[in-house]
């Protein structure tokens, strides 16, 4: 019976709010903590901040700002928090939601070597996906053949489709995204996505991102200051080399004249006295 009045219930509850829009950017940064900045709107005449303020004392969540304003049927949301790590991000959506817009996040070493960054989003089912599944877009199929009425009433009554938009600084070099190449910012290390909420209907989508480590900064360190020694030694090497030859033409000018040159005899003497012999 319960599994028969869940597809009822998740429909209720869109024909209450509506659909969602979305826009999140988030830094990442290598030790897998991170900040999350999110703008949420939607359909209410009623504030949830009992939510926020539920998440904000997760384990490892920390709030930074809370904003909540009306702006005539919809009321607008601007959060910003810090997660200490990826399963702390997780908890967030850890129990099951029709409007799962957090997702669940995970960041592993592939085959290769490199990592990938995936992060499961979904919309209209109340199953959490486990963010390893393979498959980019996959049918939650939830509402049988009697409930697809049920969605066919949600589409009829949802004339809007807002957009839900995510964009993510990493700290390493991109090689590939699953998004289109417009929205690879290779140089800054940004990764965009858009995403249709009609498309999305009972749908899961998958973001991925392929990355590779480059040299940590302590090895640049230890590289610059190699480099500084060693140049170091060989201007030393040079100044002793000059001083030792300054040292050398200092002694020599210093000593008596009479051991600086052998004596010289005179050609003409010389020869006076062969004539006398």
């Amino acid at each position: 019976m319960k599994k028969k009045m869940l597809p009822l219930l998740i429909i209720m509850l869109f024909l209450l709010v509506g659909c969602v829009e979305y826009n999140e950017e988030m830094w990442l940064n290598p030790d897998g903590s991170g900040k999350v900045s999110l703008r949420l709107v939607h359909r209410s005449n009623y504030a949830n901040t009992q939510e926020i303020m539920r998440k904000s004392e997760l384990p490892g969540i920390h709030l930074i700002s809370s904003q909540v304003q009306k702006n005539g049927p919809f009321m607008v949301y601007k959060v910003t928090f810090k997660f200490d790590n990826i399963e702390s991000f997780n908890r967030i959506s850890e129990e099951p939601t029709p409007v799962d817009f957090l997702g669940q996040i995970s960041v592993n070493k592939n085959s290769e070597g490199h990592l990938v960054y995936k992060r499961r989003i979904s919309l209209g089912g109340s199953e959490i996906l486990e963010p390893g599944t393979e498959s980019d877009s996959i049918d939650i199929n939830l509402l049988s053949d009697p409930d697809d009425i049920l969605a066919s009433i949600y589409k009829k009554q949802q004339k809007d489709y807002p957009k839900w938009n995510y964009t993510i600084h990493l700290p390493w070099k991109i090689i590939s995204a699953s998004t289109t190449a417009d929205k690879i910012d290779y140089k800054n290390k940004t990764v965009s996505w858009e995403f249709d909420t009609e498309q999305m209907w009972n749908k899961s989508e998958l973001m991925t991102v392929e990355m590779k480590k480059g040299i940590s900064w302590i090895v640049w360190v230890i590289i610059a200051l190699a480099v500084l020694l060693l140049a170091f030694f060989i201007n030393w090497l040079i100044k002793i080399r000059h001083r030792s030859h300054l040292q050398e033409a200092i002694e020599h000018n210093q000593r008596p004249e009479n051991q600086q040159s052998p004596p010289t005899m005179n050609l003409e003497e010389s020869g006076e006295e062969k004539d006398l012999e």
